[in-house]
């Protein structure tokens, strides 16, 4: 039986990911690493292909399930357009239980191949290394304001093998000089990112979204608001 994330399906991004690092490894038993895997969008593909896979992150609820707060709204007929002024009701919100990724992870019966903890990554990263290491926004946590962009991008890199991947979706400044709504140690501005890695590292592919996008009200965030995502894969060279 396959379960469901509370953040909807899995982008085709992560499976070329899964397919690269397969093509890359051979038929070794490669492992992989998600930083804020949440309640699995992100980490239950790589246990249903049989790899085995860790996920860290500090939400006791998506990680060993109870209740979350979702916004109730009807289906918008038509999809803003960025402006900076734009400002969105709060919804009212109602209560609803959800599994966690332990429980997806033994429902679908991947404990064989997947392992969570806990964990503040940023805080308190693992003396372990992996083929691949993946994170999806989690970089502007607000608990890690203390570290610098470089700082969280650097522990990422240390738990990299030699030759393995590491993927990032990172938020991007929605206006470049802005820095008060939207900070330097949270937010990428154009073209930053690939030159955090540093030597030592081939960059196969960067991407950055030129306008904002709108995202409707979610879990967390009970307004409807924009974002600008951008994301780099790079190999660690040996």
């Amino acid at each position: 039986m396959k379960t469901k994330s509370i953040w909807g399906q899995t982008p085709s991004r992560l499976y070329r990911l899964i397919k690269l690092a397969d093509e890359r490894f051979k038929n070794e038993n490669w492992t992989a690493c998600i930083v804020g895997c949440s309640d699995g969008k992100f980490l239950i593909p790589f246990a249903r292909a049989h790899h085995k896979v860790v996920g860290y992150d500090i939400d006791t609820i998506d990680l060993f399930g109870g209740e979350k707060d979702f916004p109730i709204y009807e289906k918008r007929k038509k999809i803003p357009k960025y402006d900076r002024n734009f400002k969105s009701p709060n919804y009212p919100l109602e209560t609803r239980k959800i599994r966690g990724l332990q429980e997806r992870i033994e429902i679908e019966k991947l404990e064989d191949y997947a392992r969570i903890e806990e964990r503040n990554f940023y805080e308190n990263p693992p003396k372990e290394k992996f083929n691949v290491v993946f994170t999806s926004c989690s970089l502007h946590y607000t608990i890690n304001n203390k570290f610098s962009l470089q700082d969280k991008i650097n522990k990422l890199k240390n738990i990299v093998e030699n030759g393995g991947i590491l993927y990032i979706d990172y938020m991007m400044a929605l206006e470049e000089e802005d820095f008060e709504s939207f900070p330097n140690y949270k937010f990428f501005r154009n073209g930053e990112a690939a030159k955090f890695l540093g030597d030592g590292w081939k960059i196969i592919s960067n991407y950055e979204q030129k306008k904002p996008v709108f995202e409707a009200a979610h879990v967390v965030t009970s307004y409807d608001h924009f974002h600008r995502f951008g994301y780099l894969l790079a190999i660690k060279e040996k």
